[in-house]
């Protein structure tokens, strides 16, 4: 990756994450605190430019980043809600104008990236790889949670009360789990996929122990065993693909 490009990155996390207490990060639609934000990453920036080769080029590119910091920070901190949806949309326009900076300031380098990211892309292996994730986990969530449809309607009443936690919880929970499991397999650290069946048992033991859970336990058992299984089966066979 071009070097500028990564202390561009660099300088924009630890200005966003290292230096921006919460006061700032909930008040930059005040535009004192903005300004103060905005210097603070000028001051960044100016520090990636003493570790370069000066030229206006570089300069007037880094001066670009600043102004268009300030400008997405002062549009984004008044929109709502501030969810991870906002985060991203906001992140997504920070990294916009910096691959801009680096087309700017280094051309060859900014070509270097288009030309690894295209070749990344034809490559047979990512498509494959991309190709499983999805199996694994989105695809994973409506197959399974289709096959235990029938074990979830057999379920009794006060076990099916019980059952209630927060919205769609279960399936993100599922989502994650399986998408640590083909992350695992593929990069062959397999003893992590023994810290997230503990971490399932753990959170399920207290279940367990009541005198009104054996189905309820029965249920979330047979799900996460066929959560588990299909992960393993998918990053088994995507690597087997890659081999």
């Amino acid at each position: 990756m071009p070097s500028l490009l990564l202390k561009l990155i660099t300088a924009h996390l630890a200005g966003d994450y290292l230096a921006q207490p919460s006061r700032i990060a909930n008040e930059k639609h005040r535009p004192p605190v903005l300004l103060l934000h905005t210097a603070l990453h000028a001051v960044l920036l100016a520090l990636v430019g003493l570790t370069e080769p000066a030229s206006l080029r570089l300069w007037s590119a880094l001066g670009l980043v600043v102004v268009a910091h300030g400008a997405i920070d002062a549009w984004t901190s008044r929109l709502a809600p501030r969810d991870l949806k906002l985060l991203g949309f906001d992140q997504a326009l920070h990294l916009a104008s910096i691959l801009m900076a680096v087309a700017v300031a280094r051309p060859a380098e900014a070509a270097a990236l288009a030309f690894g990211v295209s070749a990344i892309g034809a490559r047979r292996e990512t498509w494959i790889v991309v190709a499983g994730a999805l199996a694994s986990g989105p695809a994973g969530a409506t197959a399974i949670g289709r096959w235990l449809n029938p074990i979830r309607d057999s379920l009794s009443h006060e076990s099916g009360v019980q059952r209630t936690g927060l919205e769609r919880a279960g399936v993100w929970i599922g989502l994650i789990e399986r998408l640590v499991v083909y992350a695992a397999v593929l990069g062959r650290v397999e003893t992590l996929i023994g810290f997230v069946i503990a971490v399932k048992a753990v959170l399920r033991l207290p279940e367990a122990r009541e005198r009104w859970s054996r189905e309820l336990a029965e249920y979330y058992l047979v799900g996460s065993l066929a959560s588990l299984a299909w992960a393993l089966l998918t990053a088994f066979a995507v690597r087997g693909l890659l081999r």
